[in-house]
């Protein structure tokens, strides 16, 4: 007998089996991103995104890579911060650009992040001052809307270290703070102290009278608006992201950061009942925009590190949706995914393209085009 037989057959098994897995593990076609949209030269710069009452997405655009796109020469001049609106069509049209009053009085900017339409029909924007500033100088907006279209805008709270995601459940809306307290600069190789962050409720009627304040978060004493807070390992900088909400109304956040979804869980009176770690999963890198779909009661989230988006079930169970290289996204391919949305049968990934200095971003260069991209779903399931 030939002893390299047993060999080589059990060889061909192992490659047999290995393709299979492989096969098992590859998204189908339909779980492949295509193009939806590439968007005009304004908006070069895309970030957070909602659904209006007549299917219309609202998306924000901070315009955050203007000085990256000149000093590449791929723009000629530099584009306001404003938000957009994307029709049943794809067609992309301004909704609201920021300006005079409605710029930060210390900074001249607005950083439109996390939106969302609030109970009184008003457009509410997380303006993030964190290029200029992460001490409390970043602000929830009310982008006043009238007949469909927008008149004008106020600060309806402000003190957040870094406002980031904005969520309405009844007259009460939650906004992440993804920095609560700035953290002292280390020593090169020196182990960095862990990163604060946490989210905010404040009802509707708290700002009838003029702007709430938050209180500055110490270790000692936190504003009573302050719902959870959190701790994470301070690798990139942001911690609490992404938010959404079930269908019984518990409320989820995304650890940008770490990777990690927590859930909230509230008493009939509105009062936090606990908060706790739901999901974590080595394939899951970052947790940037969630989106909780009720066709299929799963979580759909953006992970802006390894360029994918993953799904996560009420177990807590976590699957890829789809992962791709460095890429400049002209093909519909993810480029640094921020935020997910479902409009239909379609999940939207809007792609911030934005670099920042980490070994930890998929992502090597801020390019064209700008883009949205689309990933084919199905009533009864993911896809």
């Amino acid at each position: 007998m030939n002893p390299t037989q047993p060999t080589s057959a059990l060889l061909i098994l192992v490659l047999l089996a290995a393709c299979e897995r492989a096969e098992s593990e590859r998204p189908p076609a339909s779980a492949v991103p295509k193009l939806l949209i590439e968007l005009p030269e304004y908006c070069n710069t895309p970030d957070g995104a909602t659904l209006t009452s007549t299917g219309d997405v609202i998306l924000s655009i901070p315009n955050f890579n203007n000085q990256a796109l000149l000093e590449a020469g791929l723009i000629t001049q530099a584009s306001p911060s404003l938000m957009v609106k994307l029709d049943a069509h794809n067609e992309i049209t301004p909704f609201y650009e920021f300006e005079g009053d409605d710029l930060h009085p210390e900074f001249g900017e607005v950083g439109p992040l996390g939106c969302d339409i609030g109970p009184d029909g008003n457009l509410y924007v997380a303006d993030s001052q964190h290029m200029n500033s992460l001490a409390n100088a970043s602000r929830l907006l009310r982008i006043n809307i009238e007949d469909g279209r927008a008149i004008g805008c106020d600060v309806v709270v402000d003190g957040f270290g870094v406002s980031n995601a904005v969520i309405w459940r009844d007259d009460v809306v939650y906004v992440s703070d993804t920095v609560l307290v700035v953290t002292p600069e280390t020593a090169p190789g020196a182990a960095r102290p862990k990163l604060h962050s946490g989210i905010y409720a404040i009802e509707l009627s708290e700002w009838a009278d003029g702007p709430v304040r938050l209180r500055p978060w110490t270790a000692e004493a936190s504003d009573p608006h302050l719902i959870a807070t959190f701790e994470s390992s301070n690798r990139v900088g942001f911690g609490a992201d992404g938010l959404t909400f079930d269908a019984d109304g518990n409320l989820y956040c995304g650890i940008f950061e770490d990777g990690v979804v927590y859930k909230t869980s509230f008493h009939a009176d509105g009062r936090v009942a606990s908060t706790e770690l739901f999901a974590q999963s080595d394939q899951m890198h970052c947790c940037d925009g969630l989106f909780w779909r009720e066709a299929d009661d799963r979580i759909y989230l953006a992970d802006m590190l390894l360029n994918a988006v993953h799904i996560v079930d009420m177990d807590g169970n976590v699957s890829t949706l789809h992962r791709n290289a460095d890429t400049d996204g002209a093909d519909g391919a993810l480029d640094q995914p921020c935020e997910v949305l479902v409009r239909g049968e379609e999940l939207i990934v809007v792609n911030m393209d934005m670099v920042f200095p980490s070994d930890l971003l998929t992502n090597t260069t801020v390019d064209r085009p700008f883009t949205l991209s689309t990933i084919a779903l199905t009533a009864q399931g993911l896809y």
